[in-house]
């Protein structure tokens, strides 16, 4: 479940797994635990020069655009001291307005989708669907940017990362700051091209957990049927409103 609730794509707020039964209280240790050192401060003055506000402007504009985007997807979740984890794949559908799927096919099938009113996460291994109204989540700003809402500039400081080992020929890192701190990441780079497509996708959180997607066989303004983002849970499948601890109403 992790990489879905981890997706680039800053879900957090969607994709909250329903709470187990409160445990006893734990007795109080004799003495606290240390505290964890402060994260060093990022120097503003490399952010928003005018290369990364250019840069990332042709990224926005080129979102703004867009109808419908569909692209093969490559998932990999690294964990700061285990290393990669192993791959997903599948291939992502965006519709405006406010319709997205993320279809995973290997090695396991499982999907989020977005049907313009809900948020659905569902892997049929688990025989569990989670749901939440689309409209209580507060999507973040890189996620509405995708569908032409929201401007990446307001919430980000943005600069660009010279000879990033993620950027191939014609490509160009764009490291991007919150400028409010986030407690489900602490860093975004979009790997963009010459057309600013976001290729590839870095998130990393504050325990230093990476999450890449790269994208693939883009496609842009090809009719997607809406019935591709219409879930109806299979039957035997627990439909649960997330956040909650007992079947939800549909």
């Amino acid at each position: 479940m992790h990489t879905l609730i981890s997706l680039v794509l800053l879900f957090a707020p969607l994709a909250q797994i329903p709470p187990k039964p409160a445990a006893p209280p734990a007795a109080k240790p004799a003495t606290p635990p240390a505290a964890k050192p402060a994260e060093p401060e990022e120097d503003l003055k490399t952010y928003n020069l005018p290369d990364a506000l250019a840069a990332i402007a042709v990224t926005q504009n080129y979102y703004n655009k867009i109808n419908t985007f569909k692209a093969k997807f490559k998932q990999v979740f690294s964990k700061k001291f285990h290393g990669d984890q192993p791959a997903e794949s599948g291939v992502i559908y965006i519709k405006k307005p406010g319709f997205m799927l993320w279809d995973y096919l290997a090695p396991d099938k499982k999907m989020f989708l977005i049907d313009g009113k809900k948020a659905w996460m569902y892997e049929p291994t688990s025989k569990q669907a989670l749901w939440r109204d689309v409209k209580d989540s507060a999507l973040p700003t890189p996620v509405k940017f995708l569908w032409g809402q929201g401007k990446l500039t307001d919430e980000f400081h943005v600069k660009v990362v010279p000879n990033s080992k993620f950027a191939g020929p014609g490509q160009k890192a764009l490291k991007l700051l919150p400028k409010k701190r986030s407690p489900h990441f602490k860093i975004v780079m979009f790997v963009v091209d010459a057309q600013g497509a976001v290729v590839s996708s870095l998130v990393y959180d504050h325990e230093g957990n990476k999450n890449q997607i790269t994208f693939s066989e883009i496609t842009m303004n090809k009719p997607i049927d809406d019935k591709k983002f219409v879930f109806t849970p299979p039957k035997g499948v627990q439909v649960l409103q997330a956040g909650e601890d007992k079947p939800a109403a549909r």
